[in-house]
């Protein structure tokens, strides 16, 4: 079968390899589409925890032998920690995504657990479908977070995750809900998913921000955007440290979360939050077109809405 390999830093090659045998337990999927976002974005910079060659991504969704159409939950944990007990595989020490530490959706075929299946809505269109895992990433930050309906909230980036964060919002009955990005066509997505405003970039205070890019700019602007007692949430991985004045932070008395990833309930969520989303906010592309894309955001165009591998085209 066909896959994208991912072989070290800027090394992105399309290659014929066996087909997928699925052990005990597990089914293969004729792969529809996978989503592309930040992770495949740093994975190519920098490959870090991934064994290589790597077939990279964990937004997938597909169909059984049987023409069931399903989403894949791609993560798993240990299942004997406490974490795992309390349904935060993420917090295990064994932690592991498909389309990371094994392999995942940038391929015709994946083997995945049984137990992995989330039968879609027939109403949901296949690129519909490609925001349900960022967008799931979107449902753990809110709830990490928990902004009052009465809170002005600000999300730094309207990629996926940005636009599934204004999607929560909504849903939430929060009525400020701002979003900075340099992309008009992102803009507009996020103002059809709840957005209140939105703008390059905010000067005022926010009682809750939300940073969904994680490079050092976007984390400062969280950090100083954030109101005197409010939430400063961090989601994005762009980079992997920032200089913090923590004398500030405490006179301020800000309070720092981290997000990651999400439970299968908040996967569920997120599949409703998804439906709001237009199927022609997503960019199809082939297996040759995909690192030509990862290379147009690594120099910083970022007018798709979301990009998604479609591997049977």
């Amino acid at each position: 079968m066909k896959a994208l390999l991912l072989k070290g830093p800027q090394a992105l090659t399309i290659e014929s390899v066996p087909a997928p045998k699925p052990s005990t337990g597990e089914v293969v999927l004729d792969v529809e589409i996978t989503g592309i976002g930040g992770s495949e974005l740093a994975a190519i910079q920098d490959p870090g925890l991934r064994p290589l060659p790597n077939i990279m991504g964990h937004g997938l969704c597909g169909a059984t032998s049987s023409g069931e159409r399903v989403a894949v939950f791609p993560l798993s944990g240990c299942g004997r920690c406490d974490s795992c007990h309390q349904n935060r595989h993420q917090l295990c020490n064994e932690w592991s995504l498909i389309g990371v530490q094994r392999p995942g959706g940038f391929a015709e075929q994946v083997a995945v657990p049984e137990s992995a299946l989330i039968t879609l809505p027939s109403v949901l269109s296949w690129e519909q479908a490609s925001f349900i895992e960022p967008f799931a990433n979107s449902v753990n930050a809110w709830e990490r977070a928990q902004p009052k309906p009465t809170d002005s909230v600000l999300i730094i980036g309207a990629g996926s995750l940005g636009l599934g964060l204004a999607a929560a919002a909504r849903h939430h009955g929060c009525a400020s809900v701002a979003v900075s990005d340099p992309s008009p066509t992102r803009l507009e997505a996020a103002l059809a998913l709840g957005a209140s405003e939105v703008a390059r970039g905010f000067n005022t205070g926010f009682d809750v921000v939300f940073d969904t890019v994680g490079s050092e700019q976007s984390r400062t602007a969280c950090l100083q955007r954030t109101r005197k007692g409010g939430k400063a949430v961090f989601l994005g991985f762009a980079s992997q440290s920032l200089s913090v004045d923590f004398s500030r932070l405490i006179r301020e008395q800000k309070t720092l979360i981290g997000s990651f990833v999400f439970s299968r309930e908040q996967f569920m969520k997120a599949m409703e939050l998804a439906s709001g989303c237009h199927s022609d906010w997503v960019r199809n592309l082939s297996f040759d077109e995909v690192f030509a894309e990862l290379q147009a955001y690594s120099n910083g165009n970022f007018e798709p809405v979301k990009s998604a591998l479609r591997p049977q085209r």
